[in-house]
């Protein structure tokens, strides 16, 4: 009796799956396709619908760079952090949301010098912080922080205007006092170190204007910041320090702080800080 061949009598099987496994490959290589030419903002989309903190914080630049939260929307950063780099961006800040006239700021000698008009701050005649003065007060106490190993100390300086007040309550001293020590908690509620801050309440005691007038008086209600760079000098005295180092010229431009003693001449009655 003849043996039978391979193949013979139901031997063809294999085809069947020989086709299959061939589908499997087909259908792979198409996914692999697919996936090389997807478009990166259709994935980025999809990643962040199942994860919605996927693209908060990410840098796109590895470890050389990274990016900032709001309020500064998405600024990139270089690493390279230097107290001219932190000035640039402040001076940015102004320039951009049109701030020339309640803020200034100048770098003198590793020091930046910040200037608020408490008007745009504070309540008048009060401590409480204006809600329309929190965005800035976010993007000054965001770069602060991100800039703190570059940064020495933090003075925080609260002055008021001489107004002639009678029968008043609210106490200069008490008030700078705590307009500078308000601003303080609000930086340090952000994360800047609170042992690098320091507040100075000077009440009306180192005007800058006239208080005769209520323009003048509006220049002397201010918040100062001085922030003081690593590598600035030791010894931090403001007034006695920017003494030397501030022409008293530049005092009508507000760019800088220019220390001067108690303005003579009697101020109008009443007014508010």
């Amino acid at each position: 009796m003849a043996r039978k061949g391979r193949g013979e009598g139901g031997g063809e099987s294999w085809l069947n799956t020989y086709a299959d496994m061939v589908t499997l490959l087909l259908t792979f290589f198409i996914v692999m396709l697919s996936m090389s030419t997807i478009e990166v903002e259709k994935f980025d989309a999809l990643v962040r619908s199942f994860n919605p903190g996927y693209d908060k914080g990410v840098s796109d630049g590895g470890d050389s760079d990274f990016i900032i939260e709001d309020p500064m929307d998405g600024l990139s950063i270089d690493q390279e952090l230097t107290m001219e780099t932190l000035f640039e961006m402040i001076q940015e800040y102004i320039q951009e949301n049109n701030m020339q006239n309640d803020m200034s700021a100048s770098l003198e000698n590793g020091l930046i010098y910040l200037r608020f008009s408490s008007a745009m701050l504070f309540v008048p005649d009060s401590y409480t912080m204006l809600s329309g003065s929190k965005p800035l007060m976010d993007f000054v106490g965001t770069v602060l922080k991100l800039y703190e190993e570059r940064i020495k100390s933090i003075n925080i300086l609260g002055h008021t205007a001489r107004t002639g007040r009678i029968n008043s309550n609210v106490s200069d001293w008490l008030l700078s006092g705590e307009r500078a020590a308000t601003v303080a908690m609000y930086f340090e509620d952000i994360g800047v170190d609170k042992n690098k801050m320091i507040t100075f309440g000077y009440g009306d005691n180192y005007p800058i204007a006239d208080n005769t007038t209520e323009s003048g008086r509006s220049q002397n209600r201010r918040v100062e910041l001085v922030i003081v760079g690593m590598e600035s000098m030791d010894n931090f005295d403001i007034y006695g320090m920017l003494s030397g180092v501030i022409d008293d010229n530049d005092m009508a431009s507000g760019d800088v702080l220019t220390p001067r003693p108690p303005a003579g001449g009697a101020p109008e009655a009443g007014g508010e800080d």
